[in-house]
């Protein structure tokens, strides 16, 4: 196992996923309602047009498989071998980008971008410990470890073990 490239890995990750995502949302961010708590997907889906959803999940979901993909190779590339080792770098390293994502982007940003999403602006979930409360925490803490975390690892650990 190499602590070091994983640490580096998932920071290098973690800054292009918050990135990525952040770009995306500043594109169409009335796709991105889609992902909020239910009281604001509620007000904006008036306002949600389908292609930018399209759009938005053609940005996301190559994302993942690029990250995916590189954590696989790089880990190989640093010489970790066994399923084992594979996994637990993969957990570690998307364990990074929830930690970023819950930092950034749960518990930053919201109050920042409430004005961009129409129909939402007043809604309650957008105060700080609503939407911790009803997304944030629920998401990083149970859905990304207990969901995301290992299917990550696993996705990881097979192409490590294919490289």
């Amino acid at each position: 196992m190499n602590w070091l490239r994983t640490i580096l890995d998932g920071a290098a990750m973690s800054l292009l996923f918050n990135a990525v995502v952040g770009v995306g949302f500043l594109l169409w961010p009335q796709a991105y309602s889609t992902m909020f708590p239910k009281e604001i997907r509620k007000a904006a889906a008036p306002y949600v047009d389908q292609r930018d959803v399209k759009k938005m999940k053609l940005l996301l979901y190559p994302l993942y498989l690029l990250m995916f993909l590189y954590w696989g190779i790089s880990a190989g590339a640093a010489g970790v071998t066994g399923f084992w080792n594979l996994f637990i770098t993969g957990y570690v390293e998307m364990t990074l980008v929830s930690v970023s994502d819950f930092v950034i982007l749960d518990c930053w940003l919201p109050g920042k971008v409430r004005h961009m999403i129409r129909g939402a602006e007043g809604c309650r979930a957008w105060e700080r410990r609503e939407w911790l409360k009803t997304l944030a925490i629920p998401e990083h803490a149970l859905g990304w470890t207990f969901l995301v975390c290992p299917l990550s690892a696993l996705i990881v650990a097979g192409v490590g073990s294919l490289f």
